[in-house]
């Protein structure tokens, strides 16, 4: 079972920052899961919300900003004054200091509102070189299928939210026609859809769990993996 930082340790450190990336890697997580959002000059910015407001000293949408704008936003002051000046980083800074060394689950959150994010995303990583480490996932299918078919080589991922009636064996045929990766609300999941899940050739990862308790319970129904804020609970 791969344990996923989910944006860094951030029960311990500011969310989407080197501070929570290196505390997840202090603990052990396999991966850190992290989110990616384009600025005004075309860069992709590691932070999870469209506006700053919530984990910055600014104010505005991320991608009104140019990322040197953004690099001078405090994102660590919010959580703790003990992480003050802690910076939003840049995916491609993020790349070089983890790649090959922790596994990284990158969020494409806003595909909408910023076209073309799929094509910069794949076009930084395959600058570093694909692998079985490095997934790309988002709640959007669309923006999934398109990096697969402009990546067909870097792993992929489909985010589920829980939704009235059952996930059906249908959708997850074609989720698989362009993901390897189910990754769902930890509340939707059973063993029966764990299988499901495998029967249909991908893995499933359950997003986001802070019980040890429940974490046992899911790791005895062969899940993948585990998203959480406290890497060290398992």
């Amino acid at each position: 079972m791969q344990i996923i930082a989910h944006r860094g340790a951030s029960a311990y450190a500011p969310e989407n920052t080197f501070a929570a990336f290196e505390k997840a890697r202090e603990l052990s997580a396999n991966f850190i899961e992290l989110d990616v959002q384009m600025t005004q000059d075309n860069q992709l910015a590691v932070i999870h919300d469209d506006r700053v407001d919530r984990t910055t000293n600014g104010t505005g949408f991320v991608r009104h900003f140019t990322m040197h704008e953004l690099e001078k936003l405090d994102a660590g002051s919010w959580f703790s004054p003990s992480f003050q000046g802690e910076k939003i980083p840049t995916l491609e800074a993020v790349l070089q200091k983890y790649h090959k060394k922790m596994g990284l689950l990158i969020e494409i959150k806003s595909s909408k509102t910023q076209p073309g994010i799929e094509n910069s995303l794949g076009k930084l990583i395959d600058q570093f070189g694909f692998s079985l480490n490095i997934i790309v996932q988002s709640f959007d299918p669309e923006a999934i299928k398109t990096l697969h078919r402009l990546y067909p080589s870097l792993p992929t991922a489909v985010l589920i939210r829980p939704r009235l009636g059952l996930f059906s064996r249908h959708q997850l045929q074609y989720i698989s026609s362009f993901a390897q990766y189910v990754n769902m609300k930890q509340t939707m999941l059973n063993p029966f859809l764990i299988k499901s899940v495998h029967r249909h050739g991908m893995k499933a990862f359950a997003w986001t769990v802070n019980g040890q308790k429940t974490g046992r319970r899911l790791q005895s129904w062969k899940i993948d993996g585990i998203i959480t804020d406290y890497p060290d609970y398992f």
